[in-house]
């Protein structure tokens, strides 16, 4: 596991270990010990913004007791009945139909305005249990920390921090395993119904990838064709 999160973060901790070898090679020798420390101190502060740089780019805020009500108390039933530890909830003030779920030093699902404001009862259980799978199974924490070092990471780094995490499977496993926790297909099935032909674009979210409901379109299985495998369902 450390060696993929160093391999993430690979640019930032090399530029520390650099920086402090040109201290000792022309500033003051002790320098060159600390080198390998810098690097480390370097990896541990990028893990620990993790969650706040990625929270202040999306434009996340804690979310309201009373406008939240129905996706808070949804989130607790569910990792009730199902024992999975309950994440964080937060809310981006938009009209785009999303859900991000997000894995660093902690587990936060991110709902937008236009998500609250648009589903149903069932519908939320369904959208709040494909991202309660995607957390529980620690399938979005490499792509989480990819897209908090976006500026200091390269193609290569997202496309293999994907490939560790939800890899090629995508948001169709997750539909599957967020409908094997509810035992009820139709729930999620109608809001991605209802979903389809909305805006689902958030600003500062097209790495995340399969960590949204709906990801960005480049990586997107058409919503019609995960509609059909619920209906198979």
């Amino acid at each position: 596991m450390f060696s993929r999160i160093l391999a993430i973060f690979a640019i930032p901790a090399l530029a520390a270990l650099l920086l402090f070898v040109l201290l000792g090679a022309f500033a003051w020798w002790p320098f060159y010990l600390l080198a390998l420390p810098a690097a480390g101190l370097a990896v541990w502060l990028m893990m620990r913004r993790s969650d706040s740089s990625l929270q202040s780019k999306l434009g996340a805020r804690q979310l309201g007791a009373k406008e939240g009500e129905r996706i808070l108390n949804t989130v607790e039933n569910l990792c009730l009945t199902s024992g999975i530890d309950q994440p964080d909830v937060m809310v981006i003030d938009t009209p785009a139909c999303n859900l991000i779920a997000l894995s660093g030093q902690n587990n936060v699902l991110i709902a937008t305005t236009g998500l609250l404001e648009s589903l149903d009862i069932m519908e939320m259980e369904g959208v709040v249990a494909h991202g309660l799978t995607k957390l529980s199974s620690g399938s979005v924490h490499y792509e989480t920390l990819a897209a908090s070092a976006k500026p200091f990471i390269t193609g290569a780094q997202q496309d293999m921090a994907r490939r560790w995490g939800t890899g090629d499977a995508g948001v169709l496993a997750f539909d599957i395993s967020g409908v094997g926790l509810t035992r009820y297909p139709p729930g999620l099935r109608s809001a991605l119904e209802r979903i389809d032909g909305q805006s689902t674009d958030i600003d500062g979210a097209d790495s995340l990838g399969a960590a949204l409901l709906i990801p960005p379109a480049a990586q997107r299985v058409p919503l019609d064709h995960r509609i059909e495998v619920l209906w198979e369902l």
